[in-house]
């Protein structure tokens, strides 16, 4: 009897039935920024800065965010004075270092401050101009420097931070540098390691050639520019092509549909295909273009872009047009009908690059466009959100059919990373972010991000809309960018007996470090893919692949040779896959049971995802509590039918502290507890 009023007077004030007089908690912010690099042996400054919505009695203090201090070396002096704010941060090794700082007030309010800072040990400068050859200047050139001696250690220091992330990554040198050309065509990079280097400028448009210096379209042919400590070296680029200088390539073919009646309202997009795809191959480096302009360029396939060439087709269902001579994806589309890429493919990854060579005439690049169902469809919406900052992403979203994988839809989320997939015929799906810049492509699952389809979670659709499904994608392994590549084939079997095998096309190919991804590729037609962008180090490679099973890793070395080249002869990975037996997922497309999934992600700021199943229709409530039982917010208080649901918590107007979620359904309490970090 004792016992069981224990259990419920505990109930009681979990729930807040027997409550305590509340604390009124301030809101505590940062107000400061701190600068993003640092210098060997250079005392490393900042004075942190926060501010309280009681500001006349609250006094606020500070101090290390010990959970990722404790991760730096203990040879690099640290300090923070409690009062002032002011750190002191002297690195006595190269890398990449997390730093945190914490903010706890008097009111007792509190908040975090996560940043990283790049420690390099000279201070180098490069500045030049870039033009094309009639003088003219080009504005948005990614111009990047990677240093051509010494290699970076294959592993982070012990111990990874709250976001899965190295605290530092250890170099002894292999940094790469970067900068953008502005509106007067000229650019400067400071804080550059002495050494040798090798130059790249990534053209912003089709009509410009990218070219490592001194008009070189390769790595290995690159010539080298030493930098010295605290001087400034001169590096210029002269750009062929140019708007005065017109496209000397052609295109030519025709759109119709399955009747094979032309259709004069279709349009027909040619797209370079490293923009397409986010690669970064042997010249182009569109990963850091992506970076470098988030939220500033128009990045779609189908959008504005200098990378994208619209084509009108003409009333007899044909189109010609002159463009520059490149390698391209192209597709078609027109209203009421699903959009197609060259060669039947609904699929962005599986499409056929189409190489356009210089005084040349392509012709027969046909398409036949299939028209949409006349079915009720359904649709999945959602946001692309990094996991470890919370914000947005602009992503290529790709919507696969469970039973018929070669049934995709693909469309652009926009420059906040939001998405909407319309149109969708009844089945279950899985959905894959490409987001653009230096991210790993992900899967959509309830709990976490996964570059992995057989731990994606599918989605049912019957003519319903489905909205709040986030995809969490996280930032490449913290590491030194290079010009080290692996590469290699990607095949499948037909034959289990005989073990005949055939190319596989659009499989993705992940280099990692520490089981983090460090930089991919997705296979071409003859299943050949190339990883580039690499520093030298060890990696593991593995492929991923819809409906196919994980094959064995590869370990492999990366380095630079005597010349500073890339070593070609140590990079070769080749795979085959088998067709997977089962689908193995994170949780299944029908209800099972009552259930309510942890929030993610957690710790959170200032948003996070609440994954619950309901096994039977009926009123369903979810709500949010304080730690002493107070009720915060309600996130779901109606009639539900059967199914899975995720509701977005916005915690934004919170203060730091733990919470907790309770879920109540047809009798049954569930609840969990919860970490909001500002």
């Amino acid at each position: 009897m004792k016992l069981g009023y224990c259990v419920l007077l505990l109930t009681f004030l979990a729930f807040g039935l027997v409550v305590a007089q509340p604390i009124k908690i301030d809101q505590i912010k940062f107000i400061s920024q701190p600068l993003s690099t640092g210098q060997i042996g250079i005392a490393y400054t900042y004075t942190a800065k926060a501010v309280s919505s009681d500001s006349t009695t609250a006094k606020i203090y500070y101090f290390p965010y010990q959970l990722l201090m404790a991760y730096v070396s203990p040879g690099n002096k640290f300090t923070m004075d409690s009062v002032t704010g002011l750190l002191t941060f002297t690195p006595q090794i190269k890398g990449w270092y997390t730093l945190g700082v914490m903010a706890r007030s008097t009111k007792g309010g509190v908040a975090t401050q996560i940043f990283y800072i790049t420690v390099t040990g000279g201070n180098g400068i490069v500045q030049g101009k870039v033009t094309d050859t009639l003088g003219g200047v080009i504005q948005g050139v990614v111009i990047e420097l990677y240093k051509t001696e010494l290699t970076v250690s294959a592993s982070p220091r012990d111990g990874n931070n709250i976001n899965g992330d190295p605290s530092v990554f250890q170099s002894d040198g292999s940094f790469s540098f970067c900068a953008v050309t502005d509106a007067s065509g000229n650019y400067r990079i400071t804080g550059i390691d002495p050494g040798n280097y090798k130059i790249r400028a990534t053209s912003p448009s089709r009509l410009y050639d990218s070219q490592w210096y001194e008009g070189k379209s390769n790595s290995t042919d690159a010539i080298t520019i030493p930098i010295k400590d605290s001087l400034v070296s001169l590096v210029n680029f002269v750009l062929s092509g140019g708007n005065a200088i017109q496209p000397k390539a052609s295109v030519m073919g025709s759109v119709e549909d399955t009747l094979q009646v032309p259709l004069k309202k279709a349009e027909v997009i040619f797209v370079n295909s490293n923009f397409a795809l986010n690669a970064n191959d042997s010249v182009d480096d569109f990963r850091e273009y992506f970076d470098i302009n988030a939220g500033k360029v128009d990045c779609k396939l189908d959008g504005g872009s200098q990378q994208v060439i619209h084509i009108t087709v003409s009333s007899n269902g044909t189109f010609s047009a002159n463009i520059p001579p490149g390698s391209y994806i192209a597709f078609a589309k027109a209203d009421g009908y699903a959009t197609e890429f060259y060669q039947e493919q609904s699929s962005l990854f599986l499409a056929t690059m189409i190489v356009v060579p210089q005084n040349t005439l392509v012709t027969n690049i046909n398409f036949t466009l299939s028209p949409v169902s006349p079915t009720v469809l359904g649709s999945i919406s959602g946001s692309v959100i990094d996991s470890s900052k919370g914000v947005r992403v602009p992503s290529r979203i790709v919507v696969s059919n469970a039973s018929k994988p070669s049934r995709v839809y693909i469309v652009d989320s926009d420059s906040l990373g939001a998405y909407s997939v319309t149109k969708l015929p009844q089945g279950t799906y899985y959905v894959f972010a490409l987001p653009l810049g230096h991210y790993a492509p992900s899967y959509y699952t309830n709990d976490t991000a996964s570059i992995r389809w057989n731990k994606a979670s599918m989605i049912a659709i019957n003519g319903n809309s489905i909205s709040g499904i986030n995809i969490y994608v996280r930032q490449f392994v913290v590491s030194a960018s290079g010009y080290a590549g692996v590469s290699g084939k990607v095949s499948t079997k037909v034959n289990s007996t005989n073990g005949l095998s055939i190319a596989l096309p659009g499989a993705f190919v992940y280099a990692l470090i520490n089981n983090q991804v460090a930089g991919y590729s997705i296979t071409d037609n003859t299943g050949a893919f190339s990883i580039d962008g690499l520093a030298p180090g060890s990696y593991s490679v593995t492929v991923d692949n819809l409906g196919s099973t994980e094959p064995f890793a590869s370990t492999l070395s990366l380095s630079y040779n005597s010349q500073n080249n890339y070593s070609p002869g140590t990079t070769t990975a080749n795979f085959i896959l088998s067709s997977a037996t089962s689908v193995e997922t994170s949780s299944s497309v029908q209800p099972v049971g009552f259930t309510l999934s942890q929030n993610y992600p957690n710790p959170f700021n200032p948003s996070t995802i609440i994954n619950y199943t309901i096994q039977q229709p009926g009123m369903v409530a979810l709500k949010v509590y304080n730690i002493v039982g107070q009720k915060i917010q309600t996130l779901v208080n109606n009639y539900q039918s059967a199914g899975n649901y995720q509701v977005t918590l916005n915690a934004q107007n919170l203060s730091s502290g733990v919470y907790f979620y309770r879920l109540q359904s047809s009798g049954s309490t569930l609840m969990r507890k919860m970490i909001l970090l500002h």
